[in-house]
C-alpha cells in the first residue's frame, strides 16, 4: 500500500546514489567472488589428497605398466659365437708350420686385430692367366689343408689379380679369373681333407690401390696376384 503522505514531489527530492558507487560495488563483489574461488581451490581435504597421490603412484609403478603380449610362442634364439685361436698364437703357429714347404714359405702372413691373412703368391701356384694348380702347388695346398685342420678357425678364400686384363679368350674379366683361382684353392683344400666350411670370393684388382704406393710398380703387380686365406678369430663350423 502506498503511503498517502508520500507524494510525487517528495519522490523527486530523494537523493540518488552516484553512478561510480554502483560500479565500485560490482567490482568489489566480483573481487570477493574471485578470492573465495581461489581459497576453495587452494584448500584440499587431506583424505582426497591422499587418494589422488595413491592413484598417481599406482599408475606410474613399472610393475603396473601393461607389457606387450607376444603374438607367437616362437622366439629368435640367441647365438653364442665360439672363439677360435687368438690371432697372435695363429701367427706364430703359421710361421712355423708353413716354413716347411717351399711355396708356403714364400707366403706373406699378416696378423690383424680379428684375423690372420695368409697371402699365397699366384705366380707360384698358377701359370700366367690360368687357374690350374701345378704339381708343387697341389702339394703345398695339401700341406696347408693339414695346418688349417689343426687350428680350426673360420676360413675364407679370397682371390686377387693385378690391373692388367686377362689374355684374350681366357677369362671375361679379372673378377672371373680371381674367383676361378679362389674356387680352385678351395676345392683343392677340400680334396686334401679339410672339413671346414668356408666362402670363396673373387675381388679382381679392386684392392690394388691398397698396396704400398712406395713400392715399385713391378713389386705392386706381383703382390696383387695372390690368393688370400683369411683365418678369422671365431671357430669354424658355427
Amino acid at each position: 500500500m502506498i503511503d498517502p503522505g508520500f507524494n510525487a514531489e517528495q519522490k523527486d527530492t530523494v537523493e540518488k546514489s552516484p553512478a561510480w558507487l554502483v560500479s565500485m560495488g560490482d567490482v568489489t563483489a566480483l573481487m570477493l567472488t574471485f578470492f573465495v574461488m581461489l581459497f576453495s581451490m587452494s584448500y584440499v581435504k587431506s583424505e582426497r589428497w591422499d587418494e589422488i597421490i595413491s592413484l598417481l603412484n599406482r599408475t606410474t609403478e613399472p610393475s603396473e605398466i601393461q607389457k606387450p603380449i607376444p603374438t607367437s610362442d616362437r622366439a629368435i634364439p640367441s647365438v653364442e659365437v665360439l672363439a677360435g685361436l687368438s690371432t697372435d698364437y695363429l701367427h706364430r703357429i703359421l710361421q712355423e708350420k708353413l716354413s716347411r714347404d717351399p711355396i708356403l714359405a714364400s707366403a706373406r702372413i699378416t696378423p690383424l686385430e680379428d684375423q690372420v691373412v695368409i697371402s699365397l703368391p699366384s705366380d707360384a701356384l698358377f701359370a700366367s692367366g690360368s687357374d690350374e694348380l701345378g704339381e708343387e702347388a697341389k702339394l703345398a695346398v695339401r700341406e696347408l689343408a693339414g695346418v688349417l685342420s689343426q687350428v680350426g678357425n673360420q676360413a675364407e678364400i679370397v682371390g686377387h689379380t693385378d690391373p692388367l686384363p686377362p689374355a684374350e679368350g681366357s677369362y671375361p674379366s679379372n673378377w672371373d679369373l680371381s674367383l676361378a683361382r679362389a674356387l680352385r684353392v678351395a676345392n683343392a683344400l677340400t680334396e686334401a681333407g679339410y672339413k671346414g666350411n668356408f666362402a670363396a670370393i673373387g675381388m679382381g684388382d679392386s684392392r690394388f690401390r691398397h698396396l704400398d704406393p712406395g713400392l715399385t710398380e713391378e713389386r705392386r703387380y706381383e703382390l696383387a696376384r695372390r690368393v688370400d686365406v683369411v683365418l678369422r678369430s671365431e671357430a669354424g663350423g658355427q
